[in-house]
């Protein structure tokens, strides 16, 4: 029996390192005021750190799954500003298609009420809620079966941000031009890869909370002696921790499944329980704080506002659990599903 993939100890230090003194509270924040800083993008895709897990041939930086949800986890621990996840799933797609990835940044857009039109390399129809735009230099997107790559400047865009000051936009194209390729997308893929590595960052965001938390309730000095000897506080941490290692163990398993085949049970249960877990890490980090956790002049609120957003990201809850739900009642044996380590039990979003 071969050994299950691991992560190289020094890609972690390096990612750590890099956007510890890149992504600071300074950086996040004037980011959520102007927009994607253009350089930190640039010395992070120098590094490779853009690519990690796609192909070499298609321009990749090369790696497994479990590389790229250690890159993505690690960097969501600094909130890092960046389309990470979104030029993950883009360059995937066009690795897929044989196709090489440039430079990006890139964005995919992937929201069910997207309807395009596609007639000889010309695209007409809305995009909606288009993370990281503006900012892309391309939208990846599905049209039935084909992968539709529009370039940033062919298409009217409605700007706007989300919960965590982050681009995200509507794009309104009319007979924009685009690269079609046609017959190319595996659509349940694509939403089980988008999920997992979304859950990726959920699991960093909580990692950063229970950190901060840990030190905040350390710190502070209330009736002579810190907060964190309270009991009532350290209820609050001990479940901060809880999600934190939780989601991070899930994340992993999940990535360690669709390594080696069709993870659907794994990766839904994954984002549903990481979902889950970020409300109630947001829940009991702001109760251990108090008022200070919702100031802007304290870091706490860049992880949780992120992690409100990204908990209804590619995958809400109220879809996940139904899905979940449906094929473990479609299972012959409850008990069998239950004490399978392997379960071959397909989930549709």
């Amino acid at each position: 029996m071969s050994a299950a993939p691991t992560v190289d100890p020094d890609l972690v230090d390096l990612v750590d390192t890099f956007f510890r003194d890149t992504s600071g509270h300074e950086v996040v924040a004037a980011a959520e005021e102007s927009g994607m800083p253009d350089d930190l993008w640039s010395a992070a895709s120098g590094l490779g750190l853009t690519t990690v897990g796609l192909e070499e041939a298609a321009g990749g930086a090369g790696g497994s799954l479990l590389d790229t949800v250690t890159v993505l986890r690690t960097a969501a621990r600094h909130a890092a500003p960046l389309p990470l996840a979104e030029h993950h799933v883009a360059g995937w797609l066009l690795a897929a298609a044989s196709q090489t990835i440039p430079p990006g940044p890139l964005t995919v857009a992937t929201d069910p009420r997207d309807d395009l039109a596609v007639r000889d390399d010309r695209v007409s129809g809305t995009l909606h809620d288009v993370a990281w735009l503006p900012g892309a230099t391309a939208i990846v997107t599905v049209a039935g079966t084909d992968l539709v790559v529009v370039p940033a400047g062919s298409f009217e865009t409605v700007a706007g941000r989300d919960l965590a000051g982050m681009p995200r936009g509507t794009a309104h194209l009319d007979g924009a031009a685009a690269r079609v390729l046609p017959g190319r997308i595996d659509r349940r893929a694509l939403s089980m890869r988008t999920a997992l590595l979304r859950s990726a960052q959920l699991a960093g965001l909580m990692e950063a909370v229970d950190e901060l938390t840990r030190r905040y309730v350390a710190e502070r000095v209330q009736f002579g002696k810190p907060i964190g000897a309270f009991q009532a506080v350290q209820h609050r941490v001990v479940t901060v921790a809880q999600m934190a290692a939780m989601s991070a163990l899930a994340v992993d398993q999940a990535a360690l499944a669709a390594m080696d085949r069709d993870a659907s049970f794994e990766i839904t249960a994954t984002k549903l329980v990481v979902s889950e877990n970020a409300s109630t890490a947001a829940r009991a980090a702001h109760q251990a704080h108090g008022a200070i956790g919702m100031t802007r002049e304290y870091r706490l609120q860049q992880f949780t506002r992120r992690l409100v957003v990204w908990r209804s990201s590619d995958g809400a809850e109220r879809g996940l659990a139904p899905a979940l739900g449906t094929a473990v009642a479609a299972a012959p044996s409850l008990p069998a599903l239950i004490a399978d380590a392997r379960p071959d039990l397909e989930v549709r979003l």
